[in-house]
């Protein structure tokens, strides 16, 4: 099962990096949301493909794809959720995922660490 959702993980990956809104909303869970935890904001999935798509028709869509340290990967019992742990090289910042399966996978919230709690758990 984890195969798939790696497969999955990399489509999603990629769109991001390209900018395909519609991809992404494809493998997003309708109540998607970003969540920047050092900054106290929250990111809606309509917000979010409104914004790539205004930057994309403009040219000025180019996300910094970040040095991955490690990856975790940790499902629960009956392999119908995963939370995904990266750690990055700058700023020991740590990203997670949370990856829900029904009837595939898809991704249901990607929140950026504060770095206080994210040198916490790195320990």
């Amino acid at each position: 099962m984890d195969n798939q959702l790696e497969h999955i993980r990399d489509i999603w990956v990629n769109a991001f990096f390209t900018g395909n809104y519609a991809v992404l909303a494809e493998y997003e869970d309708e109540h998607f949301k970003v969540v920047y935890e050092q900054e106290g904001r929250v990111e809606t999935n309509y917000v979010r493909y409104e914004r790539i798509a205004h930057a994309v028709n403009n040219g000025v869509w180019k996300p910094k794809k970040p040095d991955v340290e490690f990856e975790e990967y940790e499902f629960n019992r009956d392999q119908t959720e995963c939370k995904i742990l990266i750690g990055l090289t700058e700023n020991q910042q740590q990203i997670q995922e949370i990856w829900h399966f029904h009837q595939g996978w898809k991704i249901q919230e990607l929140r950026f660490l504060k770095a206080s709690k994210a040198a916490h758990s790195a320990g």
